[in-house]
C-alpha cells in the first residue's frame, strides 16, 4: 500500500488524512477495464466454448487457490505472510466459485468496517493528547 500523499504535494500527509485511501485502494483494484480482464475475458470465452477444457480449468483453479490457501494456513504457525497467502488463495479461488466471491466481498466490508473504526479511534486518541498536551 502506498503512503497517503496531500493532493498539493507538499510534504507528507496529516495522521487523520487518508482515511478512505484503504477504500480507493480496493476500488481501484476491482477496476475491469484493464488489459489484463480483457486478456481474461477472451480466455474465458474460448474456454465457454469447449466443455472438457472448462472443465480443466476449473480444477486447475481449485488445486492452485486450495494449495495457496492451505500454505497460507501452514504460514500462520511457520514464516512467511500466512494472512496474504490465505486471502490470495481466496481471491483465486473466487474467480470460478460465487460462493467464495460473495465470501470474499463480505470480508471486504468487514476489514473496511474495522478500518475506519481503527482510524476514527487512533485520531480521537491523538485528539485526546493534543489537548492534554
Amino acid at each position: 500500500m502506498t503512503a497517503p500523499t496531500p493532493s498539493d504535494g507538499t510534504g507528507p500527509a496529516p495522521a487523520d488524512a487518508g482515511t478512505d485511501d484503504l477504500a480507493a485502494e480496493i476500488a481501484a483494484g476491482e477496476r475491469t477495464d484493464t488489459g489484463a480482464h480483457r486478456f481474461l475475458a477472451r480466455l474465458r470465452e474460448r474456454l465457454d466454448s469447449r466443455p472438457w477444457l472448462r472443465l480443466t480449468y476449473k480444477v486447475v483453479v481449485t488445486v492452485v487457490g486450495s494449495t495457496v490457501v492451505l500454505a497460507g494456513i501452514a504460514m500462520l504457525v511457520l514464516p512467511g505472510p500466512g494472512w496474504l497467502a490465505i486471502f490470495l488463495g481466496l481471491g483465486i479461488l473466487g474467480t470460478e466459485f460465487a460462493v467464495i466471491q460473495r465470501f470474499n466481498h463480505r470480508l471486504k466490508a468487514m476489514v473496511l468496517r474495522y478500518w475506519h473504526a481503527f482510524r476514527e479511534r487512533r485520531a480521537a486518541r491523538a485528539r485526546r493528547r493534543d489537548a492534554a498536551a
